[in-house]
């Protein structure tokens, strides 16, 4: 799964990524660091997941990021993309 993952992140050219409820990748989000062009990111149901790592700051073009059913979720990096807070 490791491995799917480094793939994953070396997607230059995708623009939606959805891991909705796939809890094993919550110690795994920094693999996606190289996706600039992700437009959006559902991270949906991550019920234990309490920060996001710096490394998603490089999402440079991300516009829309659902964090629904992040319960315990505190911490954002400084900047994410487009997004505003």
């Amino acid at each position: 799964m490791i491995s799917l993952l480094k793939e994953l992140g070396n997607l230059m050219s995708l623009t939606t990524l959805d891991v909705y409820g796939c809890s094993s990748l919550i110690s795994s989000l920094k693999e996606f660091k190289n996706l600039t062009i992700l437009t959006s990111f559902d991270i949906s149901n991550f019920l234990s997941l309490t920060s996001l790592p710096n490394e998603l700051s490089n999402f440079i073009s991300l516009t829309t990021l659902n964090t629904r059913k992040c319960s315990s979720l505190t911490s954002l990096p400084n900047k994410l993309g487009n997004l505003t807070f």
